[in-house]
């Protein structure tokens, strides 16, 4: 049975949830420091943040957790997905975010129904909201309805994100989309019809398929499908009306709802001398933005947005924005090792392809931020004898964008007890991968072996002030290999005993037990 075809779908595939995912580019710290760098000054203390279809909640309840005086709403049509989210908030106990079963389409003509935490109504009064990934695999008309209710809910001088699949770079894709949905004619979809349109496709690389010449993109495009979450995968690629789109319709639907074009929330992507010289000048000769970030997406070949739009821009005067600018801290990422790199070199992926960078200079800038309290990028551009304040604030966007350091929040929250129902749900089998890290507002990569261990260290329901003895924690899970299996990924094989397992199992519980907790308790996750 085609699973997308019930009237309340409106053409979207709503068999299967869609993943557990983080997204660091949604953020309000992240925001706040995109629309800075653009012209845009965003709160980071009492505001009010609404999701417009946030799948299963997990990202949103991370920064409710985060920031406790401010107010979330997550949307979503699909029942499933607000039981979710609904079940871990309260087992997180968190008091200031709601999540509402809702349509689009219904909103849109009447959102004065929608309420904060609080019971404020949100019609006109949101300063942040976000809409990921869907504006791509909706039909036109929920699209326009979409973009009605950003509009609505927005409050003169409201931040709108909104990410999305964009032409050119998914062009390759369509033959295989278009086969997907294909199936659905024959009562095949979800998973099966993924897995079916990629046996086809591996077929027709077999004997050579002209396609695959000329959609050089295609082969890495179905490599990637094979490989991602299938409950990602089939998500992308089993709606009836999944098209990529073109910024400047986008651009255009947005002026319709009063939203002016801002700019773009992925941060390598506001430096054009990281593009090659010629394709540069060839788009900053542009005074159009739409012509310009046109040309943009055609000479990266870009294939995913992420783009901020403003309800009544009114930038801030120079004076201030470099104040502000200026006087942002930053601190190295509590849990994220600079990579080595190869030959003092480090290379990183952007939208203009990879780039190679000097290891020494983000290096430079780690320890700076690794001091108590961080540094502020004034006092990183004096301590690095950058010659320019562009020179500082490109660099340390683009290792803001990698994660190798962040914005501290004045007052951290703890979020205790959202952590141990999460790690508490990974040790009974949840795919969430990541932890609330309220210092930063935003989250740290979790594995299973630490989920478990933060399972068992708690006292009830909350961590004690200090960490179990290594001894202690090494032993309980002696006890717990009798009936569950704890595997490592060592020199890149898995091991799940040995002498070689055991080693690395003493070391990374000596390590939870000391460096981590510690900046655990600091940064308020336990």
């Amino acid at each position: 049975m085609n699973n997308s075809s019930a009237a309340w779908q409106h053409g979207y595939y709503a068999a299967d949830g869609y993943t557990y995912g983080y997204y660091r580019e949604m953020t309000p710290t992240h925001l706040a420091w995109a629309a800075l760098l653009q012209g845009e000054v965003m709160p980071l203390q009492r505001f009010r943040y609404v999701d417009l279809g946030c799948g299963q909640g997990f990202n949103l309840i991370l920064l409710a957790a985060c920031f406790p005086d401010s107010q979330f709403l997550g949307i979503d049509f699909m029942p499933a997905h607000v039981r979710h989210a609904r079940k871990l908030a309260e087992e997180a106990e968190l008091t200031n975010i709601r999540f509402v079963e809702a349509d689009f389409l219904q909103l849109a003509q009447s959102p004065v129904s929608l309420l904060d935490g609080s019971g404020s109504e949100l019609d006109g009064q949101v300063d942040y909201a976000v809409a990921h990934g869907i504006a791509s695999w909706v039909s036109p008309t929920v699209r326009a309805s979409l973009w009605a209710l950003a509009g609505r809910l927005l409050r003169p001088g409201g931040l709108y994100y909104t990410s999305y699949n964009t032409v050119p770079g998914w062009l390759s894709a369509q033959p295989f989309q278009h086969l997907v949905r294909l199936n659905a004619r024959t009562a095949v979809d979800g998973a099966v019809a993924i897995r079916k349109a990629l046996e086809t496709f591996a077929r027709l690389e077999e004997v050579k398929a002209p396609i695959f010449a000329a959609q050089p993109g295609l082969k890495a495009r179905l490599k990637t499908a094979s490989e991602q979450d299938m409950a990602y995968v089939t998500q992308e690629y089993n709606n009836q009306s999944w098209q990529p789109l073109f910024v400047a319709d986008m651009m255009a639907e947005a002026e319709a709802v009063k939203l002016a074009w801002l700019g773009t929330a992925t941060l390598p992507d506001m430096f054009d001398g990281l593009m090659p010289a010629a394709a540069a000048k060839l788009i900053q000769a542009e005074a159009d933005p739409v012509m310009r970030e046109s040309l943009r997406d055609i000479a990266t070949l870009k294939a995913f947005r992420r783009d901020l739009y403003i309800k009544g821009k009114a930038p801030a005067w120079a004076g201030e924005r470099q104040r502000r600018i200026t006087a942002t801290r930053f601190v190295s990422a509590p849990f994220m090792e600079l990579p080595e790199g190869s030959n003092g070199k480090l290379e990183l992926a952007t939208s203009a392809g990879k780039i190679n960078f000097n290891r020494s200079v983000f290096k430079n800038v780690l320890d700076i931020t690794g001091q108590p309290g961080g540094a502020s990028l004034d006092e990183i551009q004096v301590r690095t004898g950058d010659a320019s304040l562009s020179n500082t604030v490109q660099k340390v966007s683009l290792m803001m964008d990698a994660g190798w350091i962040q914005i501290p929040l004045a007052a951290p929250a703890n979020a205790a007890r959202l952590n141990l129902a999460i790690a508490q749900a990974v040790r009974d089998g949840a795919p969430y991968r990541v932890l609330a890290v309220p210092g930063v507002g935003q989250a740290a990569s979790m594995d299973a072996l630490k989920a478990l261990l933060l399972a068992e260290s708690a006292n009830g329901e909350q961590f004690p002030a200090q960490a179990p003895a290594a001894e202690e924690l090494l032993e309980k899970l002696a006890q717990l290999r009798r009936k569950l299996t704890v595997s490592l990924e060592i020199d890149g094989a898995k091991h799940t005993e040995g002498p070689v397992f055991d080693a690395e199992l003493e070391r990374l519980v000596r390590e939870f037990s000391g460096p981590f907790w510690q900046a655990g308790k600091s940064l308020g996750m336990l």
